[in-house]
């Protein structure tokens, strides 16, 4: 009885502890107007949830496109419900599992102290100052930028003058690094840079709408349900908080403030 006693421990003990499924890795393709958030929420989702969550950022049609060509990430998670809409009409996500996270308010950015006395969008085009916007086609502040030009009256050759940026990001990153005196586009880009930004509103008459960041699962996903927790906790009172830290609005208090009769959408 020793003998075989032993026996089976050492078998035990040779096969070492019991196998357990790697976690599940989810691709996240994002709109860089989440980075903080997103990049802060990784290693959170991985301790709480137990999912890897790989993230690629950029511009949100340029995600788009590589989503429609490659059918391949889980989790598509624009700047914008316009994109996100576009991903439902051509059969990129489910819409059934799309969530809402924070709203996105344009405003005119220029560095703190605002050294070139930039009051409007009149300014962005005026001679001496240096401005820029994200690419409308394929960002999702772009395409809000240049609608709020066409309402000011801008003339196109004007805004042809404007510098074009490949992402959210990189907007921000033009003026927070000097190469611009200015541009125009999420009031949330002066969080990014605390003390070095400053905003500068808009009138209500040129925002008449906000962009909400929004989220859903791909029609091809790999990991579909460990995609949709990755949802449900960037919407999550944990998640939301990590949101409202990073300078979001979750909000509609928060909302009505900074874009007074905004509407939320198209």
């Amino acid at each position: 009885m020793r003998f075989l006693a032993a026996t089976a421990l050492a078998a035990v003990v040779l096969a070492g502890p019991a196998l357990t499924a790697p976690a599940p890795e989810v691709l996240l393709l994002a709109g860089s107007a989440s980075k903080p958030v997103l990049e802060a929420a990784v290693p959170e989702i991985r301790h709480e949830l137990g999912i890897e969550v790989r993230l690629d950022l950029g511009g949100s049609g340029a995600l788009l496109s590589r989503l429609e060509l490659a059918r391949r990430g889980d989790i598509y998670l624009p700047g914008s419900q316009d994109f996100l809409q576009r991903a439902i009409d051509r059969g990129v996500v489910d819409p059934s599992t799309r969530v809402d996270f924070a709203f996105l308010v344009p405003a005119i950015l220029v560095r703190r102290g605002n050294p070139k006395g930039i009051r409007g969008v009149a300014d962005l085009v005026r001679p001496g100052v240096r401005a820029a916007i994200a690419e409308p086609r394929t960002v999702c502040v772009g395409l809000y930028a240049q609608e709020i030009l066409r309402r000011a009256g801008i003339p196109a050759r004007d805004q042809a003058r404007l510098g074009r940026a490949r992402s959210c990001a990189a907007t921000a990153d033009l003026l927070a690094l000097g190469s611009v005196d200015a541009v125009l586009g999420w009031r949330v880009f002066a969080a990014w840079f605390p003390g070095r930004l400053q905003i500068i509103a808009l009138p209500a008459r040129l925002v008449t709408r906000v962009a909400t960041i929004p989220g859903a699962v791909t029609t091809f996903a790999t990991h579909p349900a460990a995609a949709r927790k990755v949802l449900a906790w960037l919407a999550s009172p944990e998640g939301r908080e990590l949101w409202r830290r990073h300078g979001y609005i979750v909000g509609r208090d928060g909302l009505a403030a900074a874009a007074p009769g905004a509407r939320a959408g198209r």
